[in-house]
């Protein structure tokens, strides 16, 4: 059995609602290949979310004139106009729905006859009716049986019809949530959802309850980067807000299909560890001899820490917020806080106070304040990280001490022989290097990466300067308060995270004017989570 009664209860849904559904899961997921870890709980994320924990297999359009301002403002721009239509679902509906996903226009009436329904939401008649040929039922003369009849079915048509489980395989919610939602609305919901999925299935696989198959194998590759440099994007659009990476030349990558753009193809890749999808220029790349694409590479496990975390001696009480120097040294004051937590919103809280103790604008804390054209963003960044309990290293081993240890050296901590500080600069090509093994993760959604960081998780944005002589910069997204929130979009993407900084200006949190980390002087950047 691959879904029980415990596991969908455990993430918010009644006895009752489950029991509706759990055999109708089971032989649909199945039956399709919903089947692994990983993909029984990303499936299930998406789905919880979409029906309100399986309460609800049609949509909600009960929308105030508020949340139409909110939620539909394309289509509601002014006051009047939402006030017209509030509590009114039919009319929202045909308004939202109009001339799009196959539907004719807002006189029609198809947008509420073939409004969202199933556990996924299957919306519009494209969709009805491509449904209505893979399940042998006419749904698009009965749309109410979608709710009625299939709700589960129709989730899985969705899923299958769109290849969300290749998503699945390599854990990307984002690119998941996107697909299904169009955007990212409700991404900290699912990211919640999702946690709870993947730790209820662990504990449920261990105690025999649950029986999933193996993960699959799930890069294949088939292509090599053939220019010096290839830039792996979200979309087939050149633009800073498509970059997702850079793959040096003879990167091997496996090959999706056409990305929707003539000349674009979706690939797959591993980057820092990580399984990562995007889109590349297709004429950059060069195929693999035919053995070679046919050998499939099982996923790799993440890394181990096979090499020791560097720290200067730790606990001295003289290393405080308040000194001038010793900023090789992890802090040591009495008192100071720890991250903790069971949940998500007890970790952000206590991120939040760290942040808070730290006091980073506090001209009276000398450890962060800048001096002329010095300035501390790596020891602050270092310093938070530290007090969560997360290693981000402040000093880290020099290349012959690397070395040492590889080959099963015991090596001791000595400031300037065994190890050297680490720049802003460093600090990004550690993460690239070595962050994986110590459970860094790499994000490439600002939504994703902020929704991250108020479920408590440590996260950085860090960019290398061009002028490697210069320093480069990284900031912390931490947790939204009721006073400090993220720039976002009208989708509710988030434009511009919520950071808090040493620099040239020290900000206890605040949102920057512009995306500072796409600017010229910065030749990469990469946005890091850690849990």
């Amino acid at each position: 059995m691959l879904v029980t009664r415990e596991l969908l209860t455990r993430m918010g849904a009644s006895a009752a609602h489950a029991d509706r559904h759990l055999d109708a899961l089971n032989a649909a997921m199945a039956l399709h290949g919903i089947d692994t870890e990983l993909r029984i709980a990303h499936f299930l994320a998406q789905v919880m979310h979409e029906s309100g924990c399986l309460r609800l297999t049609e949509e909600n359009l009960n929308y105030s004139a508020e949340g139409l301002r909110r939620v539909f403002r394309k289509y509601y721009r002014s006051d009047a106009e939402a006030a017209a239509h509030a509590r009114q679902p039919e009319h929202i509906a045909n308004r939202v729905y109009a001339s799009r996903m196959g539907n004719g226009p807002e006189s029609s009436g198809d947008g509420f006859r073939y409004r969202g329904r199933g556990l996924i939401q299957l919306t519009g008649k494209d969709n009805y009716r491509s449904f209505a040929q893979w399940c042998g039922a006419d749904v698009v003369a009965n749309p109410d049986w979608v709710a009625e009849r299939y709700a589960v079915e129709s989730a899985v048509y969705y899923w299958d019809r769109n290849a969300i489980n290749a998503l699945a395989d390599v854990d990307d919610l984002g690119a998941i949530t996107r697909r299904i939602n169009g955007g990212l609305i409700g991404y900290e919901h699912r990211l919640e959802l999702l946690r709870t999925a993947k730790r209820t299935l662990r504990e449920l696989t261990a105690a025999g309850t649950v029986d999933t198959v193996a993960q699959p194998a799930v890069l294949q590759p088939s292509h090599r980067v053939g220019a010096t440099q290839l830039m792996l994007r979200s979309a087939p659009v050149v633009a800073d807000r498509t970059r997702i990476g850079v793959l040096n030349q003879g990167k091997e990558v496996q090959v999706l299909g056409p990305a929707g753009e003539p000349g674009w193809v979706r690939i797959r890749v591993s980057l820092s560890g990580l399984l990562r999808e995007g889109v590349v220029a297709e004429r950059y790349l060069q195929a693999l001899p035919t053995s070679r694409g046919a050998a499939t590479v099982p996923a790799a496990p993440a890394p181990a820490a096979a090499l020791p975390a560097a720290h200067m001696q730790q606990d001295r009480a003289d290393i405080t917020r308040r000194r001038d120097g010793g900023r090789a040294y992890p802090l040591g004051e009495a008192g100071r806080p720890a991250r903790a937590g069971g949940d998500a919103a007890s970790l952000a809280a206590s991120v939040s106070a760290i942040v808070d103790y730290l006091a980073v604008a506090n001209p009276a804390h000398l450890r962060y304040k800048p001096a002329g054209s010095t300035t501390y963003c790596n020891i602050y960044a270092t310093d938070l990280a530290y007090l969560c309990g997360v290693y981000l290293p402040r000093v880290w081993w020099t290349d012959r001490a690397l070395l040492q240890l590889r080959e099963g050296a015991q090596v001791a901590v000595e400031y300037g022989r065994t190890v050297r500080e680490l720049n802003a600069n460093s600090l990004y090509d550690w993460l690239e290097d070595h962050g994986p093994a110590f459970g860094w993760r790499r994000e490439v959604e600002l939504t994703a990466l902020q929704a991250a960081a108020n479920a408590g998780q440590v996260c950085v944005i860090v960019a290398r300067r061009v002028d490697l002589n210069r320093p480069g910069h990284i900031t912390a997204v931490v947790p939204e308060t009721g006073d400090a929130k993220a720039v976002r979009s009208a989708e509710h993407e988030v434009l511009r995270p919520l950071e808090s900084q040493a620099g040239t200006r020290n900000v206890l949190r605040g949102t920057p004017a512009s995306a500072w980390w796409q600017g010229s002087r910065f030749q990469a950047f990469a946005f890091w989570r850690h849990p």
